[in-house]
């Protein structure tokens, strides 16, 4: 939803049917991250996507996807000795 419009709290709140408090919570975890940044639109707060923050992630989560340990220790993407990125994906599926 936030990809399409600016929306305060309260509409989300309707649009998903859960509390204000809870989608703050949610928000503020999203705006912690930098992926959702707001904007002062009289008493309230019109949240949106920060779309190169989403496109960097995406692009940090694609990059993660074609790792993958070979049998002599090194990785499809660096083709060396696992780097200190691909070392924490490796242990994850190891």
């Amino acid at each position: 939803m936030l990809l399409e419009e600016n929306i305060c709290v309260s509409g989300l709140a309707r649009a998903l049917n859960i509390s204000k408090a809870a989608v703050s919570q949610h928000l503020k975890v999203l705006r912690n991250a930098g992926i959702v940044n707001g904007v002062k639109h009289g008493y309230f707060m019109h949240y949106h996507i920060e779309r190169s923050v989403l496109k960097a992630l995406s692009y940090k989560l694609d990059q993660l996807s074609e790792v993958t340990k070979m049998k002599d220790g090194t990785c499809t993407v660096c083709e060396k000795e696992l780097c200190r990125r691909c070392y924490a994906y490796a242990q994850l599926n190891t």
